[in-house]
């Protein structure tokens, strides 16, 4: 079961692509969008991808940290990062710690040689607890809908 609005997200930390350790705890305090996607190597995770990155400055100048989350390889994930030309920290999750501690581990494809993450995004507030939870995430206009979300619960206007 997906962990949903009014839940408190525990603590966690995880390795990103470029090897550095990811400690949730650190960003304890501040907004945080955490996306799953199912593949690196699908467009459609591509394009979401690329699109926070297109709102990355506008979620930076908001204080919200954005963290991409998939089961893909290290390796993947860096083919990933410099296909997508992203910024912002990106998880493997090859041990499905993640996606089980969120309840978004998908059932396995027989095309995949992994269990992918269901595309799932969550906007989590500066006390640790989901403010919003979407499912069935639509790739290419994800991160504008939870832009205007964060502008919503910080009072500013949109552009």
């Amino acid at each position: 079961m997906s962990l949903t609005v009014g839940d408190k997200v525990e603590a966690f930390t995880a390795t990103t692509d470029q090897g550095a350790r990811y400690d949730s705890g650190q960003d304890s305090g501040t907004w945080r969008v955490v996306f799953f996607f199912p593949h690196a190597a699908a467009s459609h995770c591509q394009l979401q991808a690329r699109r926070y990155q297109a709102h990355h400055p506008e979620f930076a100048q908001a204080g919200v940290k954005v963290l991409g989350v998939s089961s893909n390889t290290r390796k993947q994930q860096l083919v990933f990062r410099d296909v997508c030309q992203v910024s912002f920290p990106l998880i493997t999750d090859e041990q499905h710690r993640l996606s089980t501690q969120f309840g978004v581990l998908d059932d396995p494809l027989p095309e995949l040689s992994f269990r992918p993450a269901r595309r799932e995004t969550f906007l989590i507030g500066p006390d640790d607890v989901i403010v919003q939870h979407w499912q069935n995430v639509n790739p290419e206009t994800d991160a504008s809908t939870v832009l205007e979300e964060v502008r919503r619960h910080l009072g500013q206007s949109g552009r």
